[in-house]
């Protein structure tokens, strides 16, 4: 993915943010790498210029409330899974509570999307010391670090 700055300082986001409305309708939206997103966010708020198109939404001459958006919904889906391991779970119960969590409906598309994105989290999460895991019964089990 990347971004294009025209000379009379317009910006193509691309895929860089996600309107308000795809937020709040899925909550979650593919991510292969959680913190390159975050990176990605924290660039796009030193961003100047006359006009912003992301493709996910309208144009705008600023994005900052978007950028905000973005990032406190990445927060906030990492603090459920944390808590939520809190007595150590599986990548399958993680998926399932994130599901019901913001009511959404499972399909094979959903579970592979958004499965491979939860992985991203756990990822993240294991790298930043939030979680950590072990193998029990031959699954493997997430658990929030003390």
């Amino acid at each position: 993915m990347i971004g294009i700055k025209t000379s009379d300082d317009v910006y193509f986001l691309a895929d860089a943010l996600f309107s308000g409305e795809t937020i709040e309708k899925y909550h979650l939206f593919f991510l292969y790498d959680v913190k390159e997103f975050l990176n990605t966010l924290d660039r796009l708020e030193k961003l100047e210029g006359k006009l912003f198109i992301p493709s996910h939404c309208e144009a705008t001459t600023s994005i900052k409330n978007l950028i905000i958006l973005n990032r406190n919904k990445i927060y906030e889906i990492m603090d459920k899974i944390t808590n939520y391991c809190e007595n150590g779970v599986t990548f399958e119960d993680i998926l399932k509570y994130i599901f019901d969590e913001y009511n959404l409906i499972m399909n094979p598309n959903q579970y592979v999307l958004i499965g491979s994105t939860i992985k991203s989290y756990l990822s993240y999460l294991y790298d930043e010391g939030k979680i950590k895991y072990e193998f029990k019964d031959n699954k493997m089990i997430w658990k929030r670090e003390s």
